[in-house]
């Protein structure tokens, strides 16, 4: 056809540096979700009786509120919180896992803990329904 011949099989240090970024941007893509998404915020655990404290997510920390089953024990650690322990019989709320955005909770109902996430919302979609 012409004067141009195109080789297959053969890579230029122009397509081996994009296919890098792109590996980079992949794997950037799939570590950055598993670190703790707390940016700076904090955690208001609230229980029964008035109990109410208020704990940094930059800081590692475990917190026992008392409730009217029991001892429930929060823990916060690596950016993240999460109910370790509780007395209720079903433990959903320590089933939960943990949280780190901003307006998330976890609620222990049969021993009255609720623990929230405060901070900076960002602007995201949740969910969209016609």
């Amino acid at each position: 056809m012409g004067r141009f011949r195109i080789e297959r099989g053969i890579m230029t240090p122009a397509d081996r540096l994009l296919f890098l970024l792109m590996v980079g941007a992949a794997l950037a893509m799939l570590v950055l979700p598993l670190g703790g998404k707390g940016m700076g915020g904090s955690v208001v655990v609230e229980g029964a009786g008035g109990f109410r404290e208020t704990m940094s997510l930059t800081e590692d920390a475990e917190l026992v509120v008392p409730g009217p089953k029991g001892d429930t024990v929060v823990v916060v650690e690596a950016g993240w919180v999460r109910i370790d322990l509780s007395p209720c019989r079903h433990h959903i709320c320590s089933r939960m896992g943990r949280i780190s955005a901003p307006g998330r909770s976890i609620v222990c109902v049969p021993n009255q803990v609720v623990v929230m996430v405060e901070g900076e919302e960002r602007a995201a979609i949740d969910a969209v329904t016609r």
